[in-house]
């Protein structure tokens, strides 16, 4: 007879190692929010500035604050995605421990839960591809139209949608992220 795995029942700790998982991938995406928010700030102070000195070849001095401040955002969106591969890397690796493909956490098997893990993870890397190119441009940026697509591609996420994790966190009790 086969039985649901929980952590009371998990013999292997398969279960609990993959619990922790996405609680710490849950964690990893609310900080990758809130430096968003913070560089959307800086991005749109940053369009502000561009676009009020458009026809100057002055370079705003306070453009160096800005710069750094989203050096430093993208250097963190940086090392949240670096933190989720990792986990997506293990994850990958503890799907191929279940043998089969019963529910390991309530209804979800490993192998459903590495693969929207993965996806999760290929989404957040593209996205910060895109983060990243927009920090190294949009300082010097002349194009008016540019600039506006620079600003608008940081705050809407194009590759990220936090909607379609929410089942995922879900399923271990862990609140969405929005």
């Amino acid at each position: 007879m086969n039985h649901l795995l929980s952590p009371n029942k998990d013999s292997t700790g398969l279960a609990k190692t993959i619990f922790t998982h996405i609680t710490n991938i849950h964690s990893f995406l609310n900080k990758w929010i809130k430096v968003c928010e913070k560089g959307t700030k800086i991005v749109k102070s940053i369009s502000a500035l561009r676009l009020y000195e458009y026809n100057s070849d002055f370079y705003p001095h306070q453009l160096t604050t800005l710069t750094q401040d989203l050096l430093e955002a993208s250097s963190a969106l940086r090392d949240v995605v670096e933190g989720v591969q990792i986990l997506n890397d293990q994850l990958q690796v503890l799907a191929k421990l279940q043998p089969t493909d019963l529910p390991i956490i309530n209804t979800w098997s490993a192998s459903h839960i590495s693969s929207q893990v993965s996806t999760l993870y290929l989404s957040m890397e593209k996205e910060y591809r895109l983060k990243k190119v927009i920090t190294e441009n949009i300082a010097h940026c002349r194009d008016e139209n540019l600039i506006e697509v620079y600003a608008s591609a940081w705050e809407f996420s194009v590759y990220l949608n936090m909607e379609s994790n929410s089942y995922l966190f879900a399923e271990v009790g862990l609140s969405g992220i929005i």
